[in-house]
């Protein structure tokens, strides 16, 4: 489901073609993730069924309310790190495989503790600018001597950086956290320089498992706080609907990696990799 025009494709001049991950799953592989998820769920219902039950007794009177693991994540990130072992089991870097080549200066939306630096440490060709809300993680991060420097607060209120400072806006996998679309988009647009690239590569419910719904719609969940929730249609259709004058989207495509999450046995998912460029002045 690609939407790129010849004219498009030229000018993404800091984007190389798209690396999808070589993946062909077969009945076995697929067989011991669906396994391996059950043995997971198995070993953490209890903490599981105890949060939500908590969650659904306190959402009756704060549908906002956020939950114990939510908050425990957030407060001590190592344990954010743990879960994010668990959910993208068994190679939890390959996550990142998703993503299409980049280089320069990129602003990183959602850094966390600084799990893509640490993939991409070796890559000089890329300068991140670490972005993120949670302070905990990002000490975390500093502590761990993933990156040096961070700056803290949310794409969809502004942010302190200069205009045009830009090559690549990239949300790895945190584009579901952000509350106001619009808004962040228009802060991408004005960071971003001529040409430049929004970078989106997210989970999205998989659409021959889901449920009919033709629009995206924001959710409280009981171990991931308030996200957006997509099918790759209901995604694409979206963003097409939030994008600035000066924003285009340039693609969509979709691919599932084999780890838990996307194969889980309750609300399979999928990758969305979304690549949307900053026109150019005539």
């Amino acid at each position: 489901m690609s939407h790129v025009s010849n004219q498009s494709e030229q000018s993404l001049e800091i984007l190389s073609t798209a690396r999808m991950p070589d993946v062909t799953p077969n009945r076995f592989s697929v067989f011991l993730l669906y396994a391996s998820f059950a043995v997971l769920f198995g070993l953490l219902s209890p903490i599981y069924y105890l949060n939500r039950w908590d969650f659904k007794r306190k959402t009756r009177k704060n549908p906002f309310y956020t939950s114990v693991i939510v908050r425990l994540l957030e407060r001590y990130p190592i344990l954010y790190e743990v879960a994010m072992f668990a959910q993208n089991f068994p190679i939890p870097h390959h996550v990142y495989k998703a993503l299409p080549n980049f280089s320069g200066d990129v602003l990183q939306v959602g850094c966390g503790t600084g799990l893509l630096n640490k993939q991409l440490r070796s890559r000089t060709d890329i300068r991140f600018t670490n972005f993120d809300p949670n302070g905990h993680s990002l000490k975390t991060g500093m502590r761990l001597k993933r990156f040096s420097t961070c700056v803290q607060g949310y794409i969809d209120k502004g942010t302190p950086f200069p205009d045009e400072s830009f090559d690549v806006v990239l949300f790895a996998r945190s584009f579901h956290h952000v509350r106001q679309h619009r808004k962040a988009f228009q802060e991408c647009s004005r960071v971003l320089r001529p040409g430049g690239v929004i970078l989106v590569v997210d989970p999205v419910i998989l659409e021959s498992r889901a449920e009919e719904f033709s629009n995206g719609y924001m959710a409280n969940s009981s171990i991931d706080g308030v996200i957006w929730r997509f099918t790759q249609r209901s995604f694409e259709k979206h963003v097409s609907q939030v994008l600035p004058d000066s924003l285009k989207l340039v693609s969509v495509n979709c691919v599932r990696q084999l780890h838990v999450t996307n194969y889980n046995l309750f609300v399979p998912q999928t990758d969305v990799i979304a690549v949307i460029e900053k026109q150019r002045v005539p």
